[in-house]
């Protein structure tokens, strides 16, 4: 596993543990991003991540895309 913020601009991903509890996993449960979850990368910035799921696109701070673990999934279209 490796923490969102590592991940490159295009990758598509599974998310398969979210760090932390309390207000940050609420409201990445409340986007749409929890385990289980497939996101892409649409956008890296200095300090934020941009990333699409279920087809709407959120920004997360390196901090937060720090907490997302994930594993590529391969074969994504």
């Amino acid at each position: 596993m490796v923490p969102l913020s590592l991940m490159k601009e295009g990758d598509h991903v599974r998310v398969e543990h979210i760090s932390g509890t309390g207000y940050l996993a609420s409201t990445l449960s409340q986007l749409g991003i929890s385990v289980g979850e497939e996101l892409m990368i649409i956008q890296k910035a200095n300090e934020s991540v941009i990333v699409r799921v279920r087809g709407s696109r959120y920004a997360l701070g390196t901090g937060a895309a720090s907490m997302v673990l994930v594993k590529p999934v391969s074969g994504a279209a």
